[in-house]
């Protein structure tokens, strides 16, 4: 091949260098277009992020019923940095904020496999979009997690370049990473030790065993600093230790679905199943690739992880795709269009013309929609009124539901049981088995009555698929309507002594006219149709 052909190739190369930020940037629209509804979860960070911004770091719980709940908050820094984008930036900023952070999964999964790929451009731009389409369709929501893929990939990232440049500078990145998990979200600060066990494993040069071998002492040394670093937060080695008391608990992996085991009756297992089958019949089929051990354990690990609780897919994800890269190095050309050189051109318009399409749908997209990209919650109405009879914040005591609590504690109110699951375990707040408690009272398993007389709600809030939904009789219980939406399926009910007689009859003669009115529109309706068919 002559110089001046090896240019032109080289220059063609370059050209197309724009294919991976417009990949990455159609991924970015499948994020805004997944989250259009943003994570229910966000009501208790945003709640956390502004207390602690406001009071400081706390040890006991402060926003539900409960007094003296041991806790601790393992996602303290990015509560906090939600809450300041939320508060400068409302509800887009949050969605921007997401948009950003896949961008740089995009980057470090694109990084990753052009490093072990030797910058096979073809092979690393496919995984990519695979691995994060993937992540898109399940894992990607506003939500901690979405750090820890950063600070993961980041971590893989930095050992292969360990590896491959033979360089301890990259070492340096260990601690760091580890500094940023344990305080960003340290429920998946042991996850970054997971990852570097395995390429522990590979690191001894074992033949038999197919072990790559290379320079042991740096890493471990990186790594013991690494351990050390994960002491630097508020809560000191607790921050590390206070998952494990939920691990084991039967009523939280039976309730909560992320947290349930590997099943083919869900649709999420069924897509894992494939990817899992896909990508080991592609090991079987082709013997020519090669593989590390390393990658061999990222995979047969994280997946165990996931047959145990679903959750733990996201970081099988992760580690997934990236290696084929390495395994398909040699097999895919580095770049097909210099292949097909007769139809670059039509390739590169193709490309262009698509990408047009795509940004005009997406401008249409955001502003036909945008006023429906927004943080809400069915029960808003209800808390509205809520706020509207009884402002006193302090003395109220509101039952609500598991899904519910977040929103409420995040108006102001202290709620009975919030998603902050592990919080509501005697093991790790040493005062009571909450959790338990409302499984119990879920499953009928409770009495309501004494329930109600326990605990002396001032408001409950009650969904439509709450056991206590039809299970209140305010002819018998301490309680009357407050308000209702049939539609939104939220029901409010106040305790009678936080009324007046009078305005509590009040109150009760407006719910009964609506309630009236709106059997006789049933009705009307009802009597329209039977005449007209």
């Amino acid at each position: 091949m002559t110089k001046k052909s090896k240019k032109n190739i080289k220059d063609d190369y370059k050209s197309s260098k724009w294919l991976p930020i417009f990949l990455i940037a159609l991924l970015s629209i499948f994020v805004v277009l997944v989250n259009k509804k943003l994570d229910n979860d966000l009501w208790y960070l945003l709640t956390e992020g502004r207390y602690i911004l406001k009071h400081g770091i706390f040890h006991t719980d402060p926003f539900s019923i409960h007094e003296g709940l041991n806790v601790v908050v393992q996602n303290w820094l990015s509560a906090s940095f939600l809450w300041v984008v939320y508060d400068f930036f409302g509800e887009m900023g949050i969605l921007l904020l997401i948009v950003i952070c896949n961008i740089c999964i995009c980057i470090l999964l694109y990084k990753i496999c052009m490093l072990i790929s030797e910058n096979n451009r073809t092979i690393s731009l496919t995984l990519m979009f695979v691995c994060d389409l993937t992540l898109i369709s399940h894992f990607i929501v506003s939500r901690p997690q979405i750090f820890s893929y950063i600070t993961l990939l980041g971590l893989i990232y930095a050992l292969e370049l360990y590896i491959h440049k033979k360089d301890k500078k990259y070492l340096i990145w260990l601690p760091i990473i580890s500094l940023i998990q344990i305080n960003m979200h340290a429920s998946l600060w042991v996850m970054l030790f997971l990852f570097i066990l395995c390429y522990v494993i590979d690191s001894f040069n074992i033949k038999e065993l197919r072990l790559q071998g290379y320079e042991k002492k740096p890493l471990f040394i990186a790594i013991g600093i690494s351990i050390l670093m994960g002491l630097i937060n508020p809560y000191f080695y607790k921050a590390i230790t206070f998952i494990f008391g939920s691990f084991s608990d039967h009523y939280m992996r039976i309730f909560i679905k992320e947290l349930l085991p590997f099943s083919l009756d869900l649709d999420i297992c069924k897509q894992m199943a494939f990817i899992i089958l896909l990508i080991g019949l592609i090991y079987t089929y082709f013997r020519e690739g090669k593989v590390r051990v390393r990658y061999i354990c990222l995979f047969c690990g994280t997946m165990i992880l996931g047959f145990m609780a679903l959750k733990g897919f996201s970081n099988f994800i992760l580690v997934a795709f990236f290696p084929l890269a390495y395994f398909f190095k040699d097999m895919v050309p580095k770049d097909l269009r210099l292949i097909f050189k007769p139809v670059q051109n039509a390739v590169n318009y193709l490309f262009m013309t698509f990408a047009i399409i795509m940004f005009i749908g997406f401008g249409y997209f955001y502003i036909t929609s945008k006023d429906k990209i927004t943080l809400s919650h069915n029960a808003e109405g209800a808390v509205n009124n809520l706020e509207k009879y009884y402002k006193d914040t302090k003395s109220a005591k509101v039952y609500s539901s598991f899904n519910d609590g977040g929103y409420v504690e995040f108006r102001g109110y202290k709620a009975y049981i919030d998603p902050r699951a592990e919080y509501f375990l005697k093991k790790n707040n040493g005062k009571a088995d909450i959790f338990k408690e409302f499984y119990d009272l879920q499953h009928g398993n409770l009495d309501a009555h004494e329930f109600l007389e326990k605990y002396n709600f001032t408001h409950l809030l009650v969904a439509k698929d709450d056991w206590l939904y039809n299970r209140i009789d305010t002819t018998k219980e301490n309680y009357f309507v407050l308000y209702e939406n049939t539609d939104k399926g939220y029901r409010l009910y106040a305790r009678n002594d936080t009324f007046s007689d009078n305005e509590r009859e009040k109150i009760v003669s407006e719910y009964t006219k609506v309630v009236d009115e709106a059997i006789k529109v049933q009705n009307n309706l009802s009597l329209f149709i039977f005449d007209y068919f």
